[in-house]
């Protein structure tokens, strides 16, 4: 399921126009973001069977001066995982997932502490702006060239709001915002994609809050399973509303340092 998540994230952004590079068995796409979630290629086996368009996808990438993720879509044999070490690849064969089926308890959000904070749905470009600022102000984005513009322009070109497979939420406290997330739906899959807290609401449950609207939404929208890769803090919360850790399927997903 997280590898699915991963392909279909990297798929929604090649369908944004993203530069991209295609062969017959995989593509690979850029946004220029410093980070392996934003740029990445996903390839068959069948690729690794013609070492020709394995070199252009990885060669594109590298050209592209950016971390990058490898996704493959079914094992690999022994000898196509040395092609991909060839190239230069790195393995994660350690990491964790968390994914559940969704249920009916997720439908419905439960009561907010509406006298601490108020979650609202990003629908325009103020609250994008309100909702990413959130983690531009920890953080997030500090590396030259991939600031709070390049995202916004990223979110823009991604689409966003109500029944769109990207939305966004902001949580607030007193107008001030404290906490924002992503979702990501595709198929009947969410993928919880991003979460950030201001560090003074940090375990004060906004995080699950955030959490719990965008699982309600997702259910509306037909999901019935959510995958993340969690955080060691995105553990803890989403443990307690039943996550399981998953490890990592080995020699599915490769980095590009």
């Amino acid at each position: 399921m997280a590898l699915t998540a991963q392909a279909a994230w990297l798929r929604c952004l090649a369908a944004a126009d993203y530069p991209q590079v295609v062969t017959g068995g995989g593509f690979a796409v850029a946004t220029g973001s410093a980070s392996n979630f934003e740029n990445g290629a996903v390839i068959t086996p069948s690729v690794l069977d013609r070492p020709g368009e394995l070199e252009v996808l990885v060669a594109w990438l590298r050209d592209q001066a950016v971390p990058a993720s490898v996704i493959v879509t079914a094992p690999p044999s022994p000898a196509a995982v040395a092609q991909l070490l060839d190239q230069g690849l790195t393995p994660e064969n350690t990491g964790n997932d968390m994914g559940r089926r969704l249920n009916d308890a997720d439908a419905h959000p439960g009561e907010l502490a509406a006298d601490r904070w108020q979650i609202t749905e990003v629908i325009d470009e103020t609250a994008l702006r309100e909702n990413h600022g959130v983690y531009a102000a920890d953080g997030w984005w500090d590396e030259p060239g991939d600031g709070l513009e390049h995202h916004l322009q990223r979110a823009a070109r991604l689409g966003y709001g109500p029944g769109r497979p990207v939305r966004h939420w902001t949580a607030f406290h007193q107008q001030i915002p404290v906490g924002a997330a992503t979702s990501f739906v595709f198929v009947d899959t969410v993928l919880l994609a991003y979460c950030c807290v201001s560090a003074t609401w940090r375990r004060h449950g906004v995080g699950t809050a955030l959490t719990r609207v965008r699982l309600a939404a997702a259910v509306d929208q037909g999901a019935v399973q959510g995958v993340l890769f969690p955080s060691p803090d995105g553990y803890q919360l989403h443990r307690t509303l039943g996550f399981d850790l998953m490890p990592v399927h080995p020699n599915r997903c490769f980095y590009l340092r």
